[in-house]
């Protein structure tokens, strides 16, 4: 059977770039800040986020003293994940939940926070905040800009949405590429000379014409990391359709497992509390990595992660095989009841799949290549809106040419 010709292609890009183009635009716009997201988080409350020593040469407590202390306070909350490293000059944040163990739901009194800002000489709480409330004001900027990336800020359904539309992208980058070559390049000669204006801005140029090439030209030039920003968005937002396809190329992913392991009934309270916790995370990590042959530099940010619903810890660690500036990606699963190891989950070097996945999320992230990479994904942000934009305003520009090729069609009876 002969696959479609080239005009059933055209309508193809045509409708998934109509389809599309809000999603991408959104996404392109906002993702454009997101590499700069601590900074600028930082910006919008910096009496909140920031943090130094009230007299030099105070030691700041360990995250750990800091958790305990605020639970202290806030006897209702819970603190689930907790980093175990700080970033230097700021506060440390904890995120809280509010669940009542006898029902699971969320507390009817709960406050107007789960985000709160301590400082880690002094204990004190320097700010609370909603994450991604954004009617409280600028303090909640960056988180509402990162739910509007990844899920248009619409919940569930929303980030469902937006796996569809990646999905649609991740399909629509080869068919936009087929387009961008010259009709029966393949079977003709001097296809390079022929496919060579495609990656090209016409000078001079008309607006229509300007248009065009951009949207051609740009596609081309970012078309590389335009498919890794949409297969990472399906691994984000579409993990039932993107797990699956990995784990038949070997894939072993730990939260997945976290997710599975799923208990009758929630352990909210495991025989190991976070310190001990943390202590048998560390010397597990030190166990497994010796045994993989690994190095534990020491710096990036470790984590640990309690999931009631499994009743599993999971302890993330910077490792050899980690790829990104903070780390964080080699993690831990054991039991909270007996300490007793259940998986270990390498970002890279452990097989393909995941050492694919890590690169691609990576990439997306602005997590490797330091500053010239985040400069890279601001670019590629805007590119991206621009593709979106320019795509539509093309059709919108032959859609018009078909209705007036149509109206005087039917003027021409009626003159005879």
């Amino acid at each position: 059977m002969a696959l479609p010709g080239r005009p059933f292609w055209v309508i193809v890009h045509r409708w998934a770039g109509l389809t599309l183009a809000l999603f991408l635009a959104v996404a392109g716009l906002t993702g454009s800040l997101l590499p700069w997201f601590s900074e600028i988080d930082a910006a919008m409350a910096p009496a909140m986020q920031n943090a130094a020593p009230p007299q030099p040469g105070l030691a700041a407590m360990d995250p750990l003293v800091v958790r305990s202390a605020m639970l202290a306070r806030h006897p209702s909350a819970r603190v689930d994940f907790l980093y175990l490293t700080r970033e230097p000059g700021r506060a440390d944040r904890l995120y809280a939940t509010w669940i009542d163990p006898q029902t699971g739901l969320e507390r009817a009194d709960r406050p107007d926070w789960d985000d709160v800002f301590i400082n880690p000489w002094t204990g004190e709480e320097q700010g609370h905040r909603r994450n991604g409330a954004i009617e409280q004001g600028l303090v909640n900027l960056m988180p509402f800009l990162y739910r509007l990336h990844y899920s248009l800020a619409l919940g569930p359904w929303g980030l469902f949405a937006m796996g569809l539309a990646a999905l649609v992208w991740t399909v629509d980058c080869f068919v936009g590429f087929y387009l961008t070559l010259p009709p029966g390049a393949l079977k003709a000669a001097g296809f390079w000379r022929r496919w060579r204006p495609s990656w090209k801005v016409r000078r001079p140029t008309t607006g229509y014409k300007l248009t065009f090439d951009l949207h051609r030209a740009g596609g081309l030039w970012l078309w590389p990391i335009l498919l890794v920003f949409a297969l990472s968005s399906v691994s984000f937002n579409l993990p039932q359709v993107y797990r699956p396809v990995m784990d038949l190329l070997g894939a072993q992913d730990a939260e997945a497992l976290v997710e599975k392991a799923v208990l009758p009934t929630p352990r909210w309270t495991p025989a190991l509390d976070f310190s001990a916790a943390a202590r048998r995370g560390a010397d597990l990590a030190q166990q497994e990595s010796a045994r993989r042959g690994l190095a534990l530099p020491g710096d990036g940010r470790a984590w640990l992660w309690y999931v009631p619903t499994s009743g599993l810890y999971v302890y993330g660690v910077k490792s050899s095989a980690d790829v990104t500036r903070d780390g964080g990606g080699t993690r831990i699963v054991f039991d909270g009841q007996t300490g007793a190891l259940r998986a270990v989950s390498l970002p890279t070097g452990a097989n393909g799949a995941d050492t694919f996945t890590t690169w691609i999320v990576a990439l997306h992230m602005a997590q490797v290549g330091g500053l010239a990479w985040r400069i890279a994904v601001t670019v590629i942000g805007f590119g991206t809106t621009i593709l979106s934009v320019t795509g539509v305003l093309i059709w919108l520009r032959k859609r018009s040419a078909r209705a007036g090729r149509k109206f005087k069609t039917a003027r021409r009876p009626l003159q005879a």
